[in-house]
């Protein structure tokens, strides 16, 4: 019986040894004092699993495979280190950092075919981490990221934001949201992304052509939103966010909570937002500018193992937006609402102060958007160091536009957006310094009117591609490229017309048919190829070549209707071809003790761009539909953008506590197929800025308060005299300086634990009056009282933000 047990007891042991959970830990300190770093964020990017130092400096990562990993190790104010790490059982492995030029943010990116340094990327790569999130003020997701260099955003307000990169946005950018292709009818020049900018970790950029590994579309580049990593084993942790701006009377309200027992691994993000409407010194109160995140909740729950991790993501967000109209009473200037009378008719009316005032939306003037969708990501980790990654999804979005007084609560576009998108990729095992990813990924997505008009008629499209990765060091060259071939089945349905004029997804009676529907079938190869040389130690030169294409998109070839949030007439072009693109990148890094620059220089050709232009009548003047609705018409033409993006930074050894940052970004975009000199710009191109920030900082003040800062922002953007002037389409957009501050920082128990964090920043400090060149409410009514065309920007804006953790 006893040589029983003793059997028994050794091999529960073999069990036991052979489920071991390899495991990584150690301590973090600071170089000049050897002191703990606390809060110091260390990432493992092959397994997505982080963790974060305590306050004696030390972290623990478990349920890790055994292998070779990159680590990454980052902290406010210090440079990132980045070490391979063998982990084997019970591994120690201890970091000491130092202080750096630049601040915190990510230099391991997720993004990419596979894990990517920055640095070492032949294709300009940017991120923003959270912490850099909380520092700025920002309206919207979109609105946080668009003042990095080479970003930009076409706007309707405060509320919508479309992402412009290096002059191209729309279809033309790809979005990501933890791994997942974010579609959500991102055509319309007023529909925002539909995610919680609260929920976000961390936002990467990819500039140029990124469609590689994403897709087609992404000419422009590539936004990827992140969300929060899990948190280390046995623990369970959270914060509560608020915020409150005081030029539109922003409340905002978000609760995260996380946990990990065991590799058992959950997030949860709650959030909900208000405004009013927003105010600047032309326009006073904007009416009809307000927006609300009605109640958003996202997160994940899976499961982390030494073989990988599996983890279901979830996402409902719910939005309203009022849309701006600027009509204005042509005696007072106030703004006007239609109203209607008893007679069925209907006239505007001056809106009264308490309408200013309200945040209630406009039954016959807004958007009610609800975003669903469940995605299944998957990591497995092979013992040959090989890795497989699954990630499918679904995705339903419903889009509800309200434009009829005499209909109020009846969407006149409801559009239902269904999705379905799937990514496999093969990490082959390191050999030779050769990185090797091969993969597919699409989406098969359809469409369904429900509303009482349409734009466009009901569509179904199938996306699918495969593609291969590679990269190689050798010695101070790494070289990285890569081949995608896609193929999109496009099918399009019949478009009728009604005794009304206004065109239907379905049969009117005899000869009511108005667009005969087409199936389209597209095809196309891109590729890629790009290097990084190390001509020293501080210094890198990179370049990259690619070559992309976009297929047109389903309004571009059959939209024929009145769209309700542009106040346009839009026709499509049914013979639109897909556009190509073939870019150059070329650019440098440098980074010593004092200094860091980035620069780049780029050129992208697109063979059969796609734009939107007016149309004219016999007479040379506006077309009108109604009488008073602009008609636009989608047209082709070859384009060419250039541009420069630059960075500089110094930050004296000798005061680290000291910063001046310099950044500036500029693109020109030309039509090359303008038959007149007043065609031979590209629409919505940005205005060429220049970003000044000085940028003071403390680790710790007392016993009491850590990670102090405050910045002071010199935004100065340019005049925009390169517009598209043809059929008065745009105009000349002046120049403007806006003046930014910030300051903020943590508030601490005598335990060194974090009591609460604190974000205050101000946007536009002295009220200026101006209007962005990618504003749409440029081109609203005049106001007769001012004698000023359209609305303007936002004026002053005060930010607050108390982050208390738990």
């Amino acid at each position: 019986m006893k040589k029983l047990f003793v059997l028994m007891a050794c091999h529960g042991l073999s069990i036991l040894a052979c489920f071991a959970q390899n495991s990584l830990s150690g301590r973090v300190t600071h170089s000049e004092s050897g002191e703990a770093v606390i809060g110091a964020a260390i990432y493992l990017p092959d397994l997505r699993l982080g963790a974060t130092t305590l306050t004696d400096g030390t972290y623990r990562l478990t349920n890790l495979p055994t292998g070779t990993f990159t680590v990454q190790v980052s902290y406010i104010s210090h440079k990132t280190l980045v070490r391979a790490v063998t982990v084997s059982e019970a591994t120690t492995q201890d970091f000491v950092m130092e202080n750096a030029a630049q601040m915190l943010e990510e230099v391991i990116v997720s993004g990419a075919a596979t894990k990517t340094i920055i640095r070492d990327s032949p294709v300009p790569i940017a991120a923003m981490s959270q912490l850099r999130l909380m520092q700025q003020s920002s309206t919207n997701l979109i609105d946080a990221v668009a003042k990095m260099p080479g970003m930009s955003q076409v706007t309707t307000g405060a509320g919508l934001s479309k992402p412009i990169i290096r002059g191209l946005g729309f279809n033309r950018v790809i979005t990501m949201h933890d791994g997942i292709r974010q579609e959500d009818n991102q055509w319309g020049e007023e529909h925002s992304i539909q995610l919680d900018e609260y929920s976000v970790d961390r936002y990467e950029i990819i500039r140029g052509a990124g469609s590689l590994i994403y897709g087609s579309d992404g000419l422009g580049g590539v936004v990827t939103a992140l969300s929060p990593r899990p948190v280390e084993e046995g623990k369970v942790r959270g914060r509560v966010l608020t915020n409150y701006q005081t030029n539109h009377n922003l409340l905002g309200l978000s609760v995260q909570a996380a946990g990990n027992q065991n590799g058992f691994v959950w997030l949860t993000t709650l959030s909900t937002k208000s405004t009013n409407n927003y105010q600047n010194r032309a326009d006073g109160r904007v009416f009809s500018s307000n927006y609300a995140d009605l109640f958003d909740i996202s997160g994940y729950i899976g499961l982390n193992k030494r073989w990988g991790y599996s983890r279901l993501y979830f996402l409902r967000t719910e939005q309203r937006f009022n849309i701006i109209n600027g009509t204005r009473d042509t005696q007072t200037g106030r703004f006007t609402t239609p109203t209607l009378l008893p007679d069925g008719s209907a006239r505007d009316r001056p809106v009264t102060d308490d309408e200013l005032n309200s945040r209630a939306f406009l039954p016959y003037n807004s958007q009610h958007l609800i975003n669903g969708k469940l995605s299944l990501n998957n990591l497995l980790q092979f013992k040959n160091g090989g890795s497989l990654t699954l990630n499918i999804s679904y995705a339903r979005n419903n889009r509800d536009e309200f434009a009829d007084v005499a209909r109020p609560f009846q969407a006149q576009l409801g559009l239902l957006l269904h999705t379905n998108y799937y990514d496999v990729r093969y990490n082959l095992p390191v050999c030779r310094n050769w990185e090797i990813t091969t993969g597919s990924n699409g989406m098969l997505q359809s469409l369904d009117n429900q509303g009482y008009q349409a734009l466009y008629p009901n569509y179904t499209l199938f996306d699918n591609g495969v593609f291969g990765f590679a990269k190689k060091s050798i010695g101070p060259l790494k070289i990285s490229g890569g081949l995608r071939y896609d193929i999109r089945l496009l099918g399009i349905n019949k478009l009728y017309i009604d005794a009304d004029g206004a065109f239907q997804v379905r049969p009117q009676g005899p000869n009511s048919e108005r667009f005969a529907g087409v199936d389209k079938t597209y095809r196309n190869v891109s590729a890629s190829l790009g290097a990084v040389y190390s001509l020293t130690e501080k210094l890198n030169i990179r370049a990259n070549l690619s070559r992309g294409f976009r297929a047109p998109t389903v309004p571009e070839l059959s939209s024929n209707g009145v769209h309700a949030g542009t106040f346009r007439y839009e026709i499509g072009k049914t013979d639109a071809v897909p556009e190509v693109a073939y870019q150059g990148d070329v650019g440098l890094t440098y980074e010593s003790r004092n200094w860091y620059a980035d620069v780049s220089l780029f050129q992208n050709s697109i063979g059969h761009y796609i734009y939107s232009e007016r149309v004219l009548n016999r007479a040379g003047t506006d077309s009108l539909y109604q009488g008073s609705i602009p008609v636009f018409r989608y047209a082709q033409g070859d384009a060419r953008l250039q541009g420069l993006e630059g960075t500089v930074t110094y930050n004296p050894a000798a005061a680290r506590w000291f910063s001046l940052t310099q950044t500036y970004s500029a693109v020109f975009g030309r039509n090359l197929s303008a038959t007149t000199d007043d065609a031979q710009f590209l629409p919505f191109m940005p205005a060429p800025r220049w970003v000044t920030q000085l940028r003071l900082s403390r680790d710790r003040w007392g016993n009491r308060f850590r990670n102090l800062y405050a910045t002071l922002d010199l935004e100065i953007t340019q005049r925009q005299d390169r517009f598209l002037a043809a059929s008065n389409t745009e105009t000349a957009t002046p120049g403007y300086t806006l003046v930014h501050l910030g300051a903020g920082g943590d508030v601490t128990s005598n335990a060194k634990r974090t009591l609460f964090s604190v974000y205050v920043s101000a946007t536009n400090l002295f009220d200026v009056i101006y209007q962005a060149h990618q504003s749409r409410l440029k081109y609203l009514d005049a106001n007769n009282a001012t004698g000023r065309v359209g609305v303007f920007n936002m004026g002053r804006n005060v930010s607050l933000k108390v982050v208390v953790p738990f």
